[in-house]
């Protein structure tokens, strides 16, 4: 992920759990009209959150095992719960649960973003990138002209390819900037 992506969706995350703090301070919230347009607002951010937490490891956290009435136990995913009262009501769940999850999602997206922030000003990290895309450049070209490409590119020969032409081509600028040499002379005189 990006800098840019990891940040918006870290601000979802944020909005949605403070939306969701201000819904639960309702006491009565099936029939209040104020919890139900705070619930509104929620609604277009649960794709992006339910998506988020899972793109940091936490979808395991998201599901949870409720027993039903009858002694039959479904999956119930816990953000998607908070738009559906009866399941709330009927497999005894607890509401500060996704609070605890948000928060969780909230202290890895900050991490990630302080990490991508480095990254930003990060030479080597843009000149790997660069190479990655100048070996994968005839894959897009191909498949923009027509061709399917998805068997070649998960081909390990292929792969192995992508891997050695980015060696190469960070060889090659590293000798050109000087540092094999400077890589050289520091390792033969260590």
């Amino acid at each position: 992920m990006t800098y840019f992506e990891v940040k918006e969706r870290l601000n979802s995350l944020v909005r949605f759990r403070k939306l969701y703090v201000e819904y639960l301070k309702f006491t009565n919230r099936e029939s209040n009209p104020a919890a139900q347009m705070v619930r509104a607002r929620m609604e277009p951010l649960v794709t992006l959150t339910v998506d988020s937490l899972k793109r940091v490891s936490l979808g395991s956290m998201l599901t949870k095992d409720a027993p039903a009435r009858g002694g039959k136990t479904i999956k119930v995913n816990l953000i998607r719960a908070i738009f559906r009262d009866n399941v709330i009501r009927d497999y005894n769940l607890d509401d500060r649960v996704p609070v605890r999850i948000l928060d969780s999602g909230i202290v890895k997206y900050r991490t990630r973003l302080w990490q991508q922030k480095i990254q930003l000003f990060n030479p080597i990290f843009w000149l790997y990138q660069m190479t990655a895309f100048l070996a994968v450049l005839p894959f897009h070209i191909l498949r923009r002209a027509g061709y399917d490409t998805g068997r070649a590119e998960e081909s390990s020969l292929v792969r192995l390819f992508v891997v050695s032409f980015q060696l190469a081509c960070l060889f090659v600028v590293f000798n050109w900037l000087g540092l094999v040499d400077w890589f050289h002379y520091y390792l033969l005189a260590w």
